[in-house]
Formats: C-alpha cells, sequence, structure tokens
C-alpha cells in the first residue's frame, strides 16, 4: 500500500486533536509535579513563537509540500537537512561550540539518508 493512500484525515486536524487531547494530561502532570505557573510575558511570547512559527506554520506549509509533490518519499527526505542548517546558523550567527558528539549524530543521519537512497536505487 502506498504511503498516500494510507489515511485519508487532514493531518492539520489530526495534529489539533492530538493537542486538545494531550493539554488535560501535561496540565494534570504539571499540577501534580507542583510546578511554578508563575510565567513572564516573556515567556509566554516565547512559547507563542515557537508553537506558531517555528511548529505550526511550518508543519502546515511542509504538508502542503508534500501534498504538491509527485514523489513524497524524495521530498519527504528533506526534513533530514534541518539539523545540518540548525547546526550550521549556530555556529555562524550565535558562535556556539558545535562538539563531537553532535557532529557524530549528523554523520548517522546522513549516512542513513544515504544507505536509503541506495536501497532505493538497486
Amino acid at each position: 500500500m502506498d504511503i498516500e493512500h494510507q489515511n485519508k484525515a487532514d493531518p492539520v486536524i489530526g495534529v489539533l486533536l492530538g493537542f486538545l487531547v494531550a493539554l488535560p494530561f501535561a496540565v494534570a502532570l504539571c499540577i501534580w509535579e507542583g510546578s511554578s505557573w508563575d510565567i513572564s510575558g516573556k515567556g509566554w511570547l516565547a512559547v507563542t513563537y515557537v508553537g506558531l512559527f517555528e511548529m505550526g506554520i511550518t508543519f502546515v506549509l511542509w504538508l502542503g509540500a508534500l501534498k504538491a509533490t509527485q514523489n513524497t518519499a524524495r521530498i519527504s527526505n528533506l526534513i533530514f537537512i534541518s539539523p545540518f542548517i540548525s547546526l550550521v546558523l549556530l555556529w555562524q550567527i550565535l558562535g556556539e561550540t558545535i562538539h563531537v558528539s553532535t557532529l557524530f549524530g549528523l554523520v548517522l543521519i546522513v549516512s542513513g539518508l544515504v544507505i536509503q537512497q541506495l536501497k532505493r536505487k538497486s
């Protein structure tokens, strides 16, 4: 069965429903552990930014790209470029040190992609 035909449900609705189901459990866990609810306005802005722009809108755009293409398998591999781009940006813009363990993880990701492409060609 082709991956495009496995689930006909709208993925955006699925993510929203998953969030709505998980939210009461997350709140209950915070209450159970006695987590502090004293979050600054700056903290709420950061959470909103990450949730809306870095996760929400980009996810919807990604889904649009997958729906618009004829070869979803090839396009879906592009998501694994993100760690590499993030490392370069962290190093160049923020001046962060890139650790050997991080580079090792990046090599594992790239190796997996290469192996997948080699298996697909054979």
